[in-house]
């Protein structure tokens, strides 16, 4: 076979072989929540903890996933990440003897994955976008009056990246927490927020928790789609002389 055959059958194949690993990579971007004037649904998320109270313990993991006004998850998800370190206290306004005034802490969660829809508006042509979360950080404030906690919000900034796509295929998210109810005040969750999930096993089942509106989320896709060099059959001919 004449050395130019061989080349064009390896580049034929470098080409084919690299178009099937990322052909369908998400589409960089900036998308927000539709409560922000974007296209991507808001979240609801839920903390699942074993003790009363245990919101800011060692092995709180937390599962989010979108919703659409009538079902969980068709959009998007980020779960199974938990707390592995006591979070730290940045600012203590509770007055010691009227028990009123706010905590917040830094919640640093370890662990899990994100998934995108393909049908969502960073689709591409591949029918979902999954990979590991790198960082998840909730900046988290509660508010208290005589010793109980009244009200609590958060910000939450993670990072993660895609599975079979280049390195660079990056996942920046930043979004507003509210919670809505809890098992410390005896409620119930409601089926439209997502399970309690334990630790280790990432499974339904943790006895206590909170559950959450997730609103104000800006998504940031950024690195996976990178430009194709063309190159003349002259010049690739010049690289295997």
């Amino acid at each position: 076979m004449k050395p130019s055959a061989i080349v064009l059958i390896c580049l034929l194949t470098v080409s084919l072989t690299a178009g099937a690993a990322f052909a369908g990579a998400p589409l960089d971007g900036i998308y927000k929540s539709v409560d922000i004037g974007g296209p991507i649904d808001i979240g609801h998320y839920s903390e699942g903890y074993l003790v009363p109270n245990g919101a800011t313990n060692v092995g709180t993991t937390f599962n989010a996933q979108s919703w659409d006004g009538a079902n969980l998850g068709l959009m998007w998800t980020y779960t199974c990440g938990s707390i592995l370190f006591p979070p730290t206290l940045l600012m203590d306004t509770v007055n010691p003897v009227t028990g009123t005034g706010s905590r917040t802490y830094m919640k640093t969660f370890i662990g899990g994955w994100i998934w995108l829809s393909g049908t969502g508006p960073w689709g591409n042509g591949d029918p979902g976008y999954a990979g590991p979360i790198d960082s998840y950080v909730e900046f988290e404030t509660i508010q208290y009056v005589i010793w109980v906690r009244t009200h609590v919000v958060t910000n939450v900034q993670a990072q993660a990246h895609f599975n079979n796509y280049p390195q660079t295929c990056l996942a920046f998210s930043v979004a507003n927490g509210v919670e809505i109810g809890s098992t410390d005040f005896g409620q119930v969750k409601p089926a439209s927020y997502p399970d309690f999930l334990l630790q280790t096993s990432c499974v339904p089942g943790a006895p206590h928790g909170s559950w959450w509106d997730m609103i104000t989320i800006s998504l940031v896709i950024s690195g996976c789609n990178v430009p194709s060099e063309d190159h003349t059959w002259g010049s690739v001919k010049q690289l295997y002389k």
